[in-house]
C-alpha cells in the first residue's frame, strides 16, 4: 500500500519526546483527514537491516490495520509510549502516571497537523487496547471514537493474580520479553527468521545512525515486571516497592475519567481470552459503552479458540475490516445506521447473536452428589483430592495467548489430578450466558490451597471439552469461586461436567509453595451455579 510515512518525536509536557510513525495517504485532501493512533511497548515499527521500505506502511507488530486504515483513507499515528522503543522518559509499571499524562499532549500534536482534520481515534489491541481506552479519559473532545480490543479492566483480577493465585507463567514470559525490547534485544516469542533482517526498534528521522536511541537503551534500567508483582495477589498489594497500589494501574484505576469520556467507545474481548470477557462487561459497567463484543478468537484475534468449534473451516476471527467500519462510522460518516449494542458469540451453536443488551439470565443449580451433578440436594459420602502438582490444562490456554499462542481443546475425559462430578444427559438444550460460581465446604491439610474449577461438556461419544475455568486462594471452611464468563449452548444428550483440581501447571504458582496438600470435599452443600438465558 503507498503511503507517506515520516518518524517523528512528539514533545510530551515534561519535554520528553515521545516516539512516532505518522503515516498518512499518499494524497491528503485540503482540510486534512481523519486520524486513528495506537500507543504502543512493542516497538513501533522495525528498522530493517536492508534499509527503511519506502513509500509502504512500516513493517512493524500492527502493520495489518495500520495499512487497512491508511487505504481506507485514514491517516495513522503509532507511538512508542514512554521509556520504551525509541521514546525518551521512564517505564516505572504499566500505564504509569507519566504515560498516561502524554495521551492528552499526543492528541493536541494530531490535531494541530496539517493533515489532520481534527477528528481523531485510537485503537489497540492487549496493552494497546488498554492504552486506547485510557485515552478515552484524556479530556479531549477531538478523541471521538475509541476502539480498545483484547484487554484487561481490572490488571490484578484479570491477568496477574486472578483468584489471588499468580499467573506466574504468562508474567514471567511477558516480563523477560518487555525487557528485551527495552534494551534494543529480541524477546523470546520473536520469530527466529524475522531477526536476520530487523535491526531493533525503529529510530526516529533526526536520529539515522542510532546513536541517541542507543544511548537511552543502555541507561534504561532492567524491566523486572516478574519481579515487581511477586508479592501481588489482591488489588491492594503495591507494584514493586515503592510503586502504587496494583488495582489503580489500568482502566479500573481511571474509571471515573472513563465514565466521563464523550468519545463513542467500542470494546471488543474474547469468552477464551484470559479474562478479556471480563474487561468488557466490567467496562459496560462502569462507562459509556457504543459498542461491546465478545468473541470466541485467541489474543491475536487470527484463530478460533471456541472448545466446541468442529474443524478449522470454523474460522470465527477478527475481522480488520470491522474495526475499519468502526472509524468509518464514528469519525467520517454523519447520521450512520446504527449497529446492535452488544454483540456475542455462543459455543455449541458456533454462531453470533446481537442485541441491544446482554441476554436475560436466571440461576440454575446443581448439586454435588456422589460422582453427579444434580438438582436436589442430598447428603452423599465426602470426596477427597491429594493434589497434584503437575496437573495442568496445557501450554496453549486462554492464560497463555497474551503470549501470542492458539488455545488448544483437547479431549480432557482422562485429565490428570482432577476429580469430577457429571450430570444426567441433558433432556433439553441448555443454554447459558455468564459467570457461573461454585461453593463448598474444603478441609485442607495445608494452610491454603488453590481451587482450580473447570466446568466441561460431555458429548455423546464421552469427549470432554473444556468450557470455562476459575481459581481462587482458600483456606479451610466454605469456598466460593467465581467462575470465567462465558456464553454456550449445549445440545439435548450431552452432560455438563464439573471437576476441580489443586494445581494448574505452569501457569499458576503452586500453593502451598512447598509440600504435600489434601483437599476434602463436603459431601452436602456443595454446588455449581450457572446462569441459564432465560
Amino acid at each position: 500500500m503507498p503511503a507517506v510515512v515520516t518518524h517523528q518525536g512528539i514533545m510530551a509536557a515534561d519535554s520528553v519526546r515521545i516516539a512516532a510513525d505518522v503515516i498518512l495517504p499518499p494524497v491528503v485532501p485540503d482540510g486534512g483527514v481523519p486520524v486513528v493512533f495506537i500507543q504502543t511497548r512493542y516497538w513501533r515499527s522495525f528498522h530493517l537491516r536492508g534499509g527503511t521500505r519506502n513509500n509502504t506502511v512500516p513493517m512493524g507488530p500492527r502493520e495489518a490495520i495500520v495499512e487497512k486504515l491508511v487505504t481506507a483513507g485514514f491517516a495513522v499515528v503509532v507511538t512508542d509510549v514512554r521509556g520504551t522503543g525509541a521514546s525518551g522518559g521512564e517505564w516505572p509499571w504499566p500505564w504509569s502516571e507519566g504515560e498516561v499524562r502524554d495521551m492528552g499532549p499526543v492528541i493536541d500534536w494530531i490535531v494541530a497537523q496539517r493533515w489532520s482534520n481534527g477528528a481523531v481515534g485510537a485503537t489497540g489491541v492487549s496493552y494497546e487496547g488498554t492504552t486506547a481506552l485510557l485515552a478515552a479519559g484524556a479530556g479531549r473532545p477531538a478523541l471521538r471514537a475509541v476502539l480498545a480490543r483484547e484487554l484487561e479492566w481490572n490488571l490484578v483480577d484479570e491477568i496477574i493474580a486472578p483468584g489471588n493465585v499468580r499467573n506466574v507463567g504468562f508474567v514471567s514470559s511477558w516480563s523477560r520479553s518487555v525487557d528485551a525490547l527495552d534494551h534494543g534485544r529480541f524477546p523470546e516469542l520473536f520469530p527466529r527468521l524475522a531477526r536476520l533482517g530487523i535491526r531493533g526498534v525503529q529510530p526516529i528521522d533526526d536520529d539515522s545512525t542510532g546513536v541517541l536511541l542507543t544511548s537511552l537503551q543502555q541507561r534504561r534500567p532492567p524491566t523486572d515486571v516478574a519481579g515487581s508483582v511477586v508479592a501481588v495477589r489482591r488489588g491492594s498489594d503495591r507494584f514493586g516497592r515503592s510503586g502504587p497500589p496494583a488495582d489503580s494501574l489500568g482502566p479500573a484505576g481511571h474509571a471515573a475519567a472513563l465514565a466521563a469520556t464523550s468519545a463513542v467507545v467500542g470494546i471488543w474481548g474474547s469468552w477464551w481470552d484470559g479474562a478479556t470477557a471480563d474487561a468488557v462487561l466490567r467496562a459496560v459497567e462502569q462507562m459509556p459503552i457504543r459498542e461491546a463484543v465478545i468473541g470466541p478468537w485467541a489474543h491475536e484475534g487470527t484463530s478460533n479458540a471456541s472448545p466446541l468449534r468442529r474443524d478449522d473451516s470454523e474460522r470465527a476471527t477478527v475481522d480488520l475490516d470491522a474495526v475499519v467500519a468502526f472509524f468509518r462510522r464514528h469519525l467520517v460518516e454523519r447520521n450512520a445506521p446504527a449497529v446492535p449494542r452488544m454483540s456475542w458469540y455462543v459455543a455449541g451453536t458456533e454462531a453470533w447473536t446481537s442485541a441491544e443488551r446482554w441476554p436475560v439470565t436466571a440461576p440454575r443449580t446443581l448439586y454435588l452428589v456422589g460422582e453427579q451433578l444434580v438438582s436436589t440436594a442430598a447428603a452423599s459420602a465426602p470426596r477427597s483430592l491429594t493434589v497434584d502438582f503437575s496437573a495442568s490444562t496445557g501450554k496453549n490456554t486462554r492464560w497463555t495467548t497474551g503470549l501470542a499462542r492458539p488455545v488448544d481443546a483437547p479431549d480432557r475425559s482422562d485429565a490428570r489430578g482432577v476429580i469430577s462430578w457429571q450430570s444426567a444427559a441433558l433432556e433439553a438444550p441448555l443454554s447459558v450466558f455468564g459467570a457461573p460460581e461454585f461453593v463448598c465446604r474444603v478441609a485442607l491439610d495445608a494452610p491454603e490451597a488453590a481451587l482450580h474449577v473447570y466446568v466441561e461438556s460431555v458429548d455423546r461419544s464421552g469427549r470432554v471439552r473444556l468450557l470455562t475455568e476459575g481459581v481462587q486462594r482458600i483456606g479451610a471452611g466454605q469456598a466460593t469461586v467465581r467462575i470465567r464468563p462465558v456464553a454456550f449452548e449445549l445440545p439435548a444428550g450431552w452432560s455438563l461436567r464439573l471437576s476441580v483440581a489443586g494445581a494448574d501447571a505452569p501457569s499458576f504458582e503452586r500453593v502451598p509453595a512447598a509440600g504435600a496438600q489434601r483437599m476434602q470435599f463436603a459431601g452436602e452443600g456443595c454446588r455449581l451455579t450457572v446462569p441459564v438465558v432465560r
